[in-house]
């Protein structure tokens, strides 16, 4: 009986695991190609349960992101540039400037561009769409994607759940509801400040 028990709830974890998976290369996918929340805030939420388990998810996001900017890529490559550029003007937090910024930037600073991008609030999909419109090659493209999608992965997921940890050592009593709700003010304190400052530049 105990066996038993203890088998269905490893089969249980395992399946938890794969759906924590699944979700973050499916969030990771979306956010690369027309989604507008960063799957960092999946990782991190993972993280809040588990540091090791919200950090072995960063990987499956990943995936979902060099996947998502494969498909932007050839999407920019065979859509003409005024047609992608409208319907990606469309999304929030993307502005025509900051797909003109983008155009210029990837022939200036190649993969530089790529890497440094997203951590000044540049959303990594119009640097694929900008790759593709302009003829680099898709490989090279998507090798600088992992460097320029992961560490901040990390980071992230690192952090809140770090932070989720800390909390719950120094406070013991505090309730769970309580850190959930200071994970959902912080996020949500972010996309404000973003959408305002950095999102319409």
């Amino acid at each position: 009986m105990l066996s038993s028990r203890r088998r269905h709830r490893r089969e249980r974890g395992h399946a938890a695991s794969r759906a924590e998976h699944a979700l973050a290369a499916a969030w990771g996918f979306a956010e690369a190609t027309g989604f507008f929340i960063v799957p960092d805030v999946w990782l991190s939420a993972v993280a809040m349960r588990s540091v090791g388990r919200g950090l072995s998810c960063v990987g499956s996001a990943t995936a979902g992101a060099v996947l998502g900017g494969a498909v932007m890529h050839r999407w920019g490559a065979r859509v003409p540039a005024r047609r992608s550029a409208s319907v990606l003007s469309r999304l929030p937090a993307v502005s025509p400037a900051m797909i003109t910024r983008v155009e210029r930037e990837m022939p200036a600073h190649r993969y530089t561009a790529v890497l440094l991008g997203p951590l000044r609030g540049t959303p990594y999909k119009l640097y694929a769409r900008a790759a593709g419109l302009q003829g680099d090659p898709l490989l090279p493209f998507l090798a600088w994607s992992v460097p320029a999608r992961a560490p901040r992965f990390v980071l992230v997921t690192a952090g809140v759940g770090g932070l989720s940890e800390l909390l719950r050592t120094r406070c013991p009593g505090l309730p769970e509801g309580t850190r959930w709700a200071v994970f959902a003010a912080g996020w949500t304190a972010f996309y404000a400040w973003y959408f305002r400052t950095v999102g319409r530049d």
